[in-house]
């Protein structure tokens, strides 16, 4: 598992919205890999809760990445 993280300022908020998928993307990678090592007792068929959309981690993503470049204010 990479632990690296990168930095979340951006120049722009199109830029801001390309790391957020990025981000997304290996952010479901992890948890489908997670999700794959749950052992279900006594063989049981528990099922797994349902796997959180691409696009509402990118979103929840892109708020953190907004927030840390306090909304891209204009500069002029």
């Amino acid at each position: 598992m990479n632990n690296t993280f990168p930095s979340l300022i951006t120049s722009d908020a199109k830029t801001g919205l390309a790391l957020a998928g990025n981000l997304a993307d290996q952010l479901q990678s992890q948890i489908e890999q997670a999700r794959s090592k749950v052992e279900r007792p006594g063989g049981m068929n528990y099922l797994l809760p349902a796997q959180v959309p691409k696009e509402i981690i990118a979103s929840i993503l892109f708020y953190a990445i907004a927030a840390a470049n306090q909304g891209w204010p204009v500069k002029g």
